[in-house]
């Protein structure tokens, strides 16, 4: 129609939904099955996640395919952690092959979806976290990342976050933990290249004890079609002013 608006396209990407060793670099992983089996490897129940939102949203979902002890598909060119203790010392030639084979295939399928859809992107990263780390315990179950200088991810996260503990009896939902929404990763790198009217991109972490449990399913649907209904109400629009609201949501009429 001559004069509507761009339609909104929904990418779920789960960059750790695997433990899987290739063949070729199972060497490099010897005596390191307790590793491999760990929340170091991959993140479960992450990929539960994503698959659930990629049906209720008919949306493509983007998954790792190899351990993040490998390379890890969430960190950017050059970033020191973005291969592992096992891998940051092999010859460049065997990380450029790492490189080649696995991360960049990853992000270039995720820019060219960008680059491909008119209107903006609504990117959602789905990741989970373990109960504990480091002797601390994460007294949460849910955290939602985003930037808080674009409005539309706080406002999305926040509409999520009532949501769910509307629905969820007992569930705790915290903003940008237990990782900061800006810290380094494939959502955070494409900021930079797309503005808000283009891009809104947030993550769904997942305490892996909500995995463990019984009601897991309970839990997974009411995360998946809540926020598939609240993505598929969404309603762009842009301010000029970079502190004033870049989007909004309105709710579906019924």
């Amino acid at each position: 129609m001559p004069g509507s608006k761009p339609p909104v396209s929904a990418l779920i990407t789960c960059e750790h939904a695997s433990a899987r060793v290739p063949a070729y670099w199972q060497r490099l992983f010897c005596g390191q099955t307790e590793v491999l089996a760990s929340h170091r490897a991959w993140d479960p129940g992450s990929l539960d996640l994503a698959e659930a939102l990629a049906r209720h949203l008919d949306a493509p979902l983007l998954a790792g395919q190899v351990t993040r002890l490998l390379i890890d598909l969430n960190r950017s060119s050059g970033h020191p952690r973005r291969f592992s203790e096992w891998t940051r010392g092999l010859p460049e030639s065997d990380r450029v092959r790492i490189e080649r084979s696995w991360w960049l295939p990853h992000w270039q399928v995720f820019g060219q979806f960008i680059r491909s859809h008119p209107g903006q992107v609504v990117h959602i990263g789905c990741h989970s976290f373990t109960p504990v780390l480091a002797g601390r315990r994460r007294r949460f179950d849910i955290g939602l990342l985003y930037d808080s200088r674009r409005w539309a991810e706080r406002r999305l996260c926040r509409d999520l976050a009532g949501r769910l503990s509307a629905r969820l009896t007992g569930i705790r939902v915290r903003m940008n933990q237990p990782y900061r929404g800006t810290a380094n990763g494939i959502g955070q790198q494409h900021r930079r290249l797309y503005g808000p009217d283009r891009l809104l991109s947030v993550e769904v972490e997942i305490n892996q004890r909500l995995v463990r449990r019984g009601d897991w399913g309970v839990v997974l649907a009411a995360i998946s079609t809540e926020l598939a209904e609240l993505i598929r109400a969404w309603s762009p629009r842009v301010h000029e002013a970079a502190d004033e609201p870049v989007s909004v949501i309105s709710r579906a009429s019924a």
